[in-house]
């Protein structure tokens, strides 16, 4: 007897796994909806998981026990418990984040968009920069000579010898980030070249996590965590880092075009002043989140009373109050 292959079973398998993917993309599931949202979650970080739970565990309910306090005594939704209800819940949560964003993307209009980058990311761009060839009067030769530093550092041809071609594509995808918005004339076309420019950051950077994933994987390098990439010594995500990069490159390069300094003494001007611009925003930042959280209760309070009383005090003028004591109360002599 004469014993079949089992690669001939192979085919028959993929079709079958083609024709089951094909069935659950035609017919969505709770699961494959709890899977999206989770991926949502992981791609936007702490803030999209903060007010996303924020929104469904306490702005929602809270709002809705509102509407629905004392309804029977009212006849009608409790509307101004409601709304305070709801007012209070955006003001008081999202603020922990909007508030010192605010503050951060104004330090980076005011001072350059390098205001925006954290303390340790700078000291590891300041340590990477003092390895690059910078052109003072060019932007786009020192952006390029930087990220060619960043792909030397990170990827190693010793340790990556493995999808080469990947880092290609990754270093393609670093200038494209870090390259400077068309310039057009006008204020709609000046706004449509800000936002069709932040998309294609974006999707660049969601390539580069994708292809940093693959390539990390390859080489068998940060299993735990293959979007990872590391520079200096110090390890980022890679969409965070190449973010980062353009923010830092975006203002190092335009002050080193007004300066007159030699290159080394702007590099060590730059960074010092640049760090203490970003602890003074900082304490600016916390400043003014508590200033905020100060004045929240005088923002959604919307009368003397709180706007829970009014089905109370209806229902207490409901009560029997004919008889001021019980009829089996005998009194002291």
């Amino acid at each position: 007897m004469k014993l079949q292959q089992i690669n001939n079973i192979r085919p028959y398998t993929i079709q079958n796994n083609g024709y089951n993917n094909n069935n659950r993309k035609n017919n969505p599931s709770f699961g494959n909806l709890a899977t999206g949202f989770a991926t949502f979650l992981e791609n936007n970080g702490f803030l999209a998981e903060f007010l996303s739970i924020d929104t469904t565990g306490m702005m929602v309910p809270r709002t809705a026990q509102g509407y629905c306090r004392n309804r029977k005594e009212l006849g009608h939704l409790n509307y101004k418990a409601g709304r305070e209800e709801m007012v209070r819940e955006l003001l008081s949560g999202p603020a922990f984040f909007y508030v010192p964003m605010a503050v951060i993307a104004g330090s980076g209009i005011l001072n350059g968009k390098a205001a925006k980058v954290e303390v340790p990311v700078l000291d590891n761009f300041g340590t990477l920069m003092k390895k690059t060839t910078v052109d003072m009067k060019n932007a786009a030769v020192t952006k390029e000579n930087f990220v060619n530093t960043v792909i030397n550092e990170a990827f190693n041809p010793q340790e990556y010898t493995k999808e080469r071609n990947l880092v290609d594509r990754l270093k393609e995808l670093m200038l494209q980030t870090v390259e400077d918005k068309p310039a057009e004339e006008g204020i709609i076309g000046k706004v449509k070249a800000y936002f069709v420019h932040s998309k294609e950051k974006k999707a660049a950077r969601k390539e580069a996590v994708e292809i940093l994933t693959q390539l990390n994987k390859a080489n068998g390098k940060f299993v735990d965590g293959a979007d990872t990439i590391m520079t200096a010594g110090k390890t980022h995500n890679i969409s965070q880092f190449m973010n980062d990069m353009s923010n830092y490159l975006s203002g190092f390069t335009k002050k080193a075009a007004r300066t007159s300094e030699a290159t080394t003494t702007f590099i060590e001007n730059f960074h010092k002043s640049t760090r203490n611009l970003r602890y003074a925003t900082n304490i600016a930042a916390i400043a003014a989140l508590s200033a905020f959280l100060t004045i929240i209760p005088k923002i959604y309070q919307t009368g003397k009373d709180f706007p829970g009383k009014d089905g109370l005090i209806k229902g207490t003028a409901k009560q029997d109050t004919s008889s001021s004591k019980p009829n089996n109360t005998k009194e002291v002599a």
